[in-house]
């Protein structure tokens, strides 16, 4: 089925199976055309299992619209977290070899083979390489073994994504259009915060050949801030006219600043995370100053404890038109689950029309 992306997109993350507080049929007639889907996370909570079962793809039996298009990732962010943070594994040659905090006695393996075999299991339309993962503070020499052996690993995906699908896929591509008829495989360019690893990652990946490219790692620099330049560099590596994704990118500033260097596919967590702790994003003028581009609303405050207005009077999403500040900051203060529903509905939806504005 030929599939069509209006781009700049976002995709919220879905990460256990479901966009966290979000039935997909709020968003998915509306705004929605795509959504992440965590690999590593569908295979440990079972979904792959009872996909497998049922002989049915996860558009499938969740129903989602033919339309949309499913991203899989690798599993590796996933992996950084357990094995750098919480030492609960070790990076092989042959993959990734983790323990789970829930059950630390028992040794699970993800490889750059099985990670591909997973997400043809979900059914998804863009696969991502398994890479290995860093936290960004490593030293030269670690990062650049890393990135050689995210390039072998690039490789060992590709062989195993060319034998499960079978074809090339047909690819349109312009900045504001992507068209595409079978999964399209994303490697992942590492390097650090390294000009010439960077370089040579984007290099060694484009000489194999995938059909997009997302940026693996943090994009900050020392400060903490965004880091316009390694971004730079990772679309000028890149052969002109590729498809380039910005894996966890992030804040509307920062898609908005990645969008004007090059990049086309985001995804982030933050609509929904934010959602929960009660920070909602609106336009300019409707909030609490935050950033260039959006302005915040942090309902937990006081001042909004009477305060009868929509979330955001320019916002056209279900609980702006139905709910007031004041009742969406009583159920968050209660913890009501409707109140981080209603929540979370609101940040997709003003994420998806800040894409919208970002096309026009």
């Amino acid at each position: 089925m030929q599939k069509r992306l209006s781009l700049p997109v976002f995709f919220p993350d879905a990460t256990y199976a479901a966009i966290h507080s979000v039935p997909f049929h709020e968003v998915s007639n509306h705004l929605l055309t795509g959504l992440v889907v965590t690999t590593l996370h569908m295979e440990i909570i079972g979904m792959t299992e009872l996909l497998q079962k049922n002989s049915v793809t996860y558009r499938n039996m969740a129903k989602l619209p033919e339309n949309m298009t499913l991203l899989t990732d690798s599993g590796g962010f996933q992996i950084l977290s357990l094995i750098n943070k919480h030492k609960l594994g070790k990076i092989t040659e042959e993959g990734a070899v983790f323990k789970l905090p829930d059950a630390p006695k028992k040794k699970h393996l993800l490889t750059p083979e099985r990670s591909q075999e997973i997400q043809a299991t979900i059914g998804s339309d863009i696969r991502v390489v398994l890479d290995v993962p860093l936290m960004g503070t490593e030293d030269y020499k670690t990062t650049k073994e890393a990135m050689e052996r995210t390039t072998r690993w690039a490789k060992r995906a590709k062989d195993t994504f060319t034998r499960l699908v079978g074809k090339s896929a047909t690819v349109k591509y312009d900045s504001q259009q992507l068209e595409y008829d079978s999964p399209l495989l994303c490697a992942v360019v590492q390097g650090g915060n390294d000009i010439a690893l960077r370089k040579e990652s984007a290099q060694q990946l484009a000489s194999l050949g995938f059909d997009l490219f997302g940026f693996g790692g943090w994009p900050l620099d020392e400060n903490g801030n965004f880091n316009t330049k390694i971004i730079e560099t990772f679309v000028e590596s890149l052969p002109s006219g590729s498809i380039t994704y910005g894996m966890g990118i992030g804040t509307p500033d920062d898609i908005e600043t990645g969008y004007k260097i090059g990049m086309t596919i985001f995804d982030c967590v933050l609509p929904t995370r934010n959602a929960r702790h009660g920070s909602l994003f609106v336009t300019k003028g409707n909030g609490e100053t935050a950033g260039r581009t959006y302005d915040l609303v942090r309902i937990g405050s006081q001042k909004y404890e009477t305060d009868l207005t929509p979330v955001d009077k320019t916002c056209d999403c279900p609980t702006c038109k139905n709910y007031t500040r004041a009742y969406l900051r009583f159920l968050l203060k209660k913890k009501n689950p409707v109140g981080f529903t209603l929540a979370s509905i609101h940040n997709v939806w003003w994420y998806l029309r800040f894409m919208t504005r970002l096309r026009s």
